[in-house]
């Protein structure tokens, strides 16, 4: 057999968390006689962790963006900007925007999600939270007129939703017209430590966010949001809305629709504990778009960022036939959510603390994980 014949193709789909962390690993340990490709729609990706921050305008949307050309360049990996509409599991193939279609022997899927849609009529402008492209240009388009008035409305109860309305509260603090709000089906912050969800409602009291709780929104209007009908007759049937945020939790890259494997009940790839798909071993899935249905791996970013030296150490070990490590799975991650202001809550193994040295806390994780994917040479 040829050198060439021999030769292995590996394709990573998405520049996600766990992807980064695939390229510098490839940089560091480079695979010899292997062709390696990654696609994305974009030469730059998001740092989920200081997205809240760039909201409230503690830092510029290019302290938050990864280089993913640079480092493919330094990891030698082909850099094909473009988006993956299709994958054929069982033909081995993928089928691409520019209408170019490519074989592989192993596959990387890190696409993350999108927010969960709710519906609303013509007219409504309703941005999502992901992918973040449209939330900032949302932001920069208000700006830009000089009417101060405005109603935005943030869909979710989880860190996302409290995130970015307090980000939007603190970045247009000095402009009294516009009126932020969350609505939420259950109450904020359900899933953390009582303390947490205190301080969050706090935070919204002082930062001017109104909080409406155990409420559901059933259609979007371009001027209200029309709420599910109360059993017991109380609460509003509306809320005025200029602009809804949907931070409505995970749903499924347009993406998982098109691809012929094993799917999860929420629509994302099942995969094992060593990020392998269920159904096809030589496809492997990291982040959002993966699920484990044996362990119970939150939709975060923090747990893509976790899966990403496991992922790298599993794609560079198949290329070279080494055995695969497990990825261990811990509950207990810290959990770190910006208040708008330069202050955070911190969350772990249910003890809750914040203050402003929680957000230096957070700046510093944000800043040196952000620094090991820099376009250093």
């Amino acid at each position: 057999m040829s050198e060439e014949e021999s030769k292995k193709t590996l394709l990573l789909i998405g520049g996600g968390h766990a992807h980064v962390e695939v390229l510098r690993q490839l940089a560091e340990s480079p695979v010899s006689n292997c062709d390696i490709a990654l696609f994305d729609p974009s030469p730059s990706v998001w740092y989920s962790g200081m997205l809240p921050g760039v909201v409230s305008g503690h830092y510029q949307p290019a302290e938050a963006k990864i280089n993913l050309w640079a480092l493919c360049q330094r990891a030698r990996v082909r850099f094909i900007e473009a988006a993956v509409t299709e994958v054929v599991a069982d033909l081995q193939r993928l089928y691409v925007s520019d209408g170019s279609r490519h074989f592989f022997d192993y596959l990387s899927i890190d696409v993350g999600g999108v927010s969960r849609p709710i519906p609303a009529t013509p007219g409504a402008y309703v941005v999502p939270v992901k992918p973040i492209e449209r939330l900032l240009s949302a932001i920069t388009e208000r700006e830009s007129i000089r009417s101060s008035s405005l109603n935005v409305q943030v869909i979710g109860g989880g860190a996302a939703a409290v995130e970015v309305a307090l980000g939007l509260a603190y970045r247009w603090r000095e402009s009294p017209g516009r009126k932020i709000g969350i609505v939420s089906a259950t109450a904020i912050l359900a899933g953390m430590p009582p303390r947490a969800r205190l301080t969050a409602l706090a935070s919204c009291a002082k930062m001017g966010v109104t909080v409406l709780e155990h409420a559901t929104v059933e259609n979007i209007e371009p001027t209200r949001l029309i709420l599910k009908a109360d059993n017991s007759g109380g609460g509003p049937k509306t809320i005025d809305c200029q602009i809804t945020v949907l931070a409505t939790g995970y749903s499924p890259a347009p993406l998982l629709s098109k691809i012929n494997i094993e799917l999860a009940s929420d629509g994302s790839i099942a995969v094992n504990s060593r990020l392998q798909s269920r159904s096809h071993k030589n496809i492997f899935a990291a982040g959002d778009c993966a699920t484990n249905e044996n362990k119970n791996v939150p939709k975060s970013g923090v747990f893509a960022v976790r899966q990403g030296p496991v992922l790298a150490r599993n794609l560079i070990a198949t290329l070279r036939g080494a055995e695969l490590a497990v990825y261990p799975h811990d509950d207990r991650a810290l959990a770190l959510i910006s208040l708008g202001e330069q202050r955070a809550i911190a969350a772990r193994n249910g003890y809750t603390v914040s203050g402003g040295w929680a957000w230096r806390w957070k700046d510093r994780i944000d800043r040196r994980w952000m620094a090991k994917y820099s376009s250093q040479d």
